[in-house]
């Protein structure tokens, strides 16, 4: 099995955002910012987090905005002054601040084309277009558009080449609705029906919509304003499940939805929790993608490929968690595990275009040392985690430097070594689970072993006690296993069938001495592993 090697270009590349686009700093003064969920603020001056994934010691002329923004946490304020609207690019271009949607906050009226409101509502918008995939699932579909009547937003649907009764019941619906309905001749998946979709708009800006999700009132015009921010290229809502029953599959998906992005908001960035979004509710800028938007050869996995490129291009892609969509969940079993193992196909074709952003974990030679000594049986051995921890300690100063507060050294130096252990953990789970599964076998009969799983089983444990299902552990936990080894499974399948060792092939870092102060540090930062 050999690598790809280089990336795999289908088009040209997505256009630029302007540079230094003028009066981009009134956005600030119009739309409310808030300190963004997630991102620690250490001795009032440095930040640990943000997107990209940074410590960062905010300049001296930004702190007084920076300390009012903190107080007042996700209430929201405005800059008022030149010096507060340059702080406040700074800490938006940083993935610290984010800006708040209409109707959380102080509110704001929608600019631009697209009407107006006040604060705590909603207008219509007549700038932004929807564009629905379908195939086969009309009653999915009835529900969707019935969600979007009275938004006074114009919406396509298009029929990805359905059987001839559903595309008899799907081109009702879009009647019933007053939406356009385009039919394609072949079945080409949901990224070809929306990119055809996408060509049959004309609007500045294309929303897409999955058919099994349900849209709440007045999404598309609170995320309008945020586009005022003219590198903004796209924004995604929260995407969370619609639970009308009781299955295990439902109370599972409540907490664990591979949809749902999590609570706190985020520039999508490689390398930080929210790496991408899901296109199964975006509304992305036209000027900032190419005709057309998705990767006519991937199936599964296009949207990764659009948001990543967006990126790559300059644009600010933003994830919106204060705007909240819902869509349906699969109950059965066999299409939870089939759902998931597709998603993990889409692993080798993201790292043949996307070279090394696909590696399944990235941990650090001292942190695997400190998993294996803590695990010995003998004390000495386990006396070696004291030097371990003191190098790494060490390193940590040396790459902050001295500007930095010493306890923010300390804390490095933890995050950094449990960060280690959560990505090994995290291999043995999804993409080398056999490994896994064999080693949560051997625990009864090596320490090391044990050391290993509670490594492997630390991030499902503590999101089962910070976010509890309603299923209870066992049946959670089993779920959870489940879940990542579907997933690893179709990384396997593609990573053999198309010889992409990337995806399954972990790197080792090492952790040397570094030579002068960095000022930052990514070390402890999470990774962008899976999609």
């Amino acid at each position: 099995m050999t690598s790809a090697g280089s990336a795999v270009p289908w088009g040209p590349p997505y256009p630029q955002p302007p540079v230094d686009p003028p009066g981009r700093g009134e956005f600030t003064s119009r739309v409310p910012l808030a300190w963004t969920s997630g991102v620690a603020f250490r001795s009032g001056k440095v930040t640990i987090g943000g997107s990209p994934w940074l410590v960062t010691r905010i300049p001296s002329r930004f702190l007084p905005f920076a300390r009012r923004l903190f107080a007042a946490n996700r209430r929201g304020i405005t800059a008022e002054t030149p010096a507060e609207r340059e702080a406040a690019l700074f800490l938006l271009d940083r993935g610290i601040a984010d800006p708040l949607p209409l109707g959380v906050g102080e509110g704001v009226g929608v600019a631009g084309a697209g009407g107006a409101a006040g604060a705590g509502g909603a207008a219509g918008v007549d700038d932004i277009e929807i564009v629905i995939p379908v195939y086969r699932h009309a009653e999915q579909l009835e529900r969707c558009l019935a969600s979007l009547d009275g938004q006074g937003l114009r919406v396509t649907v298009v029929d990805d080449a359905s059987p001839r009764q559903d595309a008899a019941r799907i081109r009702k619906a879009a009647k019933a609705h007053g939406a356009k309905l385009i039919v394609r001749d072949t079945n080409g998946g949901p990224g070809a029906a929306r990119s055809d979709g996408f060509a049959a708009t004309t609007a500045p800006f294309v929303g897409f919509l999955d058919a099994d999700v349900t849209a709440s009132p007045g999404w598309a015009a609170r995320l309008r304003p945020l586009f005022d921010d003219p590198l903004v290229g796209a924004l995604g809502p929260r995407v969370r499940p619609r639970i009308e029953g009781g299955s295990a599959i439902e109370l599972y998906e409540e907490t664990r939805s591979e949809l749902d992005m999590g609570p706190d908001p985020s520039r999508v960035v490689y390398g930080v929790p929210v790496g991408w979004l899901p296109s199964a509710s975006v509304i992305v800028r036209r000027s900032a993608v190419t005709d057309p938007p998705f990767d006519p050869g991937m199936r599964v996995g296009e949207d990764v490929d659009l948001f990543w490129r967006m990126h790559e291009a300059g644009w600010t892609v933003r994830y919106v968690p204060d705007v909240v969509n819902h869509h349906e969940v699969r109950t059965a079993l066999k299409d939870f595990s089939e759902r998931r193992s597709m998603y993990g196909t889409s692993a080798a074709d993201l790292e043949r275009r996307h070279p090394g952003r696909l590696t399944p974990a990235q941990p650090s030679l001292s942190g695997l040392a400190m998993v294996a000594v803590l695990s010995n049986k003998r004390r000495w051995v386990r006396a070696l985690a004291l030097p371990i921890a003191v190098y790494e300690f060490a390193r940590q100063r040396r790459i902050l430097g001295k500007e930095f507060p010493v306890s923010v050294a300390i804390e490095m130096t933890g995050r950094s070594l449990w960060s280690d252990a959560f990505w090994m953990g995290h291999l043995l789970r999804r993409d080398w689970w056999p490994v896994g599964w064999a080693v949560l076998a051997l625990t009864p009969f090596s320490r090391l072993a044990r050391g290993v799983a509670c490594a492997m089983m630390w991030e499902p444990v503590r999101d089962h006690l910070l976010r509890p299902t309603r299923l209870g552990p066992v049946k959670s936990l089993a779920l959870r296993l489940l879940d990542d080894a579907s997933y690893g499974s179709g990384v396997i399948r593609n990573a053999i069938r198309k010889r992409v060792p990337g995806v399954v092939t972990p790197r080792v870092r090492i952790p040397f001495w570094p030579k002068t102060g960095a000022g930052a540090s990514m070390q402890a930062g999470p990774q962008a592993a899976e999609v």
